[in-house]
């Protein structure tokens, strides 16, 4: 199939074009709806999308859901789906913390290194991007974008202001990121390389805006800090506070493109890198790790070993090669049992099963058996979740 070149004076756009993933916010795997996130970070309701979260907030808490698109500009090009987070509980006031603290939150998309190697970063000949996005924002203000590009022997950060202009309304916004010329690291591509972040409250960093600085230069060190000349956004203050994004682009070149969509199939192919779990997904009966509903649906089922019942050997290749040993946690795959993690079940019946040891994750398998269970059955179900997120 012939690659097409997009049109329009400096584009160098070939083949797929985005470089972020779930940028349609399709893919959910986790579930829909994540409540309770005042003092944690790193917690993903959308897949590749995650709460972040910085300093000594005290009062601050959120929900991050997935919602439906009901206004007709993301609708136009196609898009359904959107990220939207709730100030459920207000701070009251910004801490007065230094800046160092990172006091701040936001929403984090983080790439591995290899995945900006098509805009040549590490050399003279690195390429310009956009960064384009829909936005609806309950208060009109400047918000920021900051990336941390750590694939480098110096890392750097780049602190970009954007502005929502009306209330309650989507926009679309596309922002420039400059070049720079720092030699890459020598760590593998699958660590850690741009971490994206877009930045809904925080505190002033006192470095130039729009402008590639040593990551280590012993100011905002953290990863929610607002751009230099922007004051705090008032959203951690604001009871009710909304963001709502959707149709997340980062593209190679200096014209931004319409987005681009790809099949629910192919998004979660790629999402399940970081990500996957057993049992049904993207059905009206989907599981959700933790909840007992449908639980028993794509279940795994494993044998005991003849002679041997405390021990069972799961043979699960997973969709895809993950981005590295995934973090594996069991459910229990019934629906008449409580779904904590940790537990599994005798086959057909609501016996609750503890072991002494699991099968660990590898890149692209279970690795051993479950061993010692708490009581001996021929035949065992679980449900489990696979997690490589950064």
């Amino acid at each position: 199939m012939a690659l097409i070149k997009v049109k329009g004076a400096g584009a160098e756009n070939f083949g797929r074009r985005n470089i972020l993933i779930n940028g349609d916010m399709s893919v959910a795997q986790r579930g829909t709806s994540t409540t309770g996130l005042q003092n944690t970070g790193g917690v993903f309701t959308l897949d590749r999308f995650s709460h972040r979260r910085g300093g000594t907030w005290t009062n601050f808490d959120a929900k991050h859901e997935q919602v439906d698109v009901t206004d007709t500009l993301p609708l136009s090009v196609g898009l359904t789906k959107a990220l939207k987070v709730t100030c459920t509980t207000a701070e009251g006031s910004v801490p007065s913390g230094a800046v160092n603290a990172g006091e701040g939150v936001g929403i984090g998309h983080y790439l591995e290194k290899g995945d900006t190697h098509r805009l040549s970063v590490g050399t003279s000949s690195m390429s310009v991007s956009k960064l384009s996005f829909y936005v609806k924002a309950s208060i009109a203000t400047t918000y920021g974008i900051s990336i941390a590009a750590e694939q480098h022997a110096t890392s750097q950060r780049l602190q970009i202001p954007f502005t929502v202009s009306s209330a309650n309304t989507y926009e679309r916004i596309s922002i420039t990121i400059p070049t720079y010329n720092v030699a890459l690291d020598s760590d593998l591509d699958i660590s850690s390389g741009w971490r994206i972040h877009w930045i809904l409250d925080g505190i002033t960093s006192g470095r130039t805006a729009s402008q590639w600085n040593a990551h280590n230069d012993g100011t905002s060190e953290q990863v929610v800090i607002l751009p230099n000349g922007v004051s705090t956004t008032g959203f951690s203050n604001t009871q009710n506070a909304t963001f709502e994004i959707t149709g997340v682009q980062l593209e190679r070149g200096n014209v931004t493109t319409d987005f681009e969509h790809l099949s629910f199939a192919e998004t979660l192919a790629l999402c399940q890198r970081y990500f996957h779990k057993s049992g049904d997904i993207g059905t009206a009966e989907e599981w959700f790790p933790g909840v007992a509903t449908y639980a028993h649906y794509g279940s795994q089922s494993v044998t005991a070993i003849d002679g041997n019942n405390d021990r069972a050997a799961p043979e699960v290749t997973y969709p895809c090669a993950m981005r590295s040993r995934p973090t594996v946690v069991y459910y229990p795959a019934r629906t008449a049992v409580a779904n904590t993690a940790g537990s599994i079940t005798v086959y057909n019946g609501n016996t609750l099963v503890t072991t002494s040891s699991k099968p660990t994750g590898g890149v692209q398998c279970l690795v051993n058996y479950f061993y010692q269970t708490s009581t001996d059955a021929p035949m065992y179900t679980y449900q489990y979740t696979a997690d490589s997120e950064f």
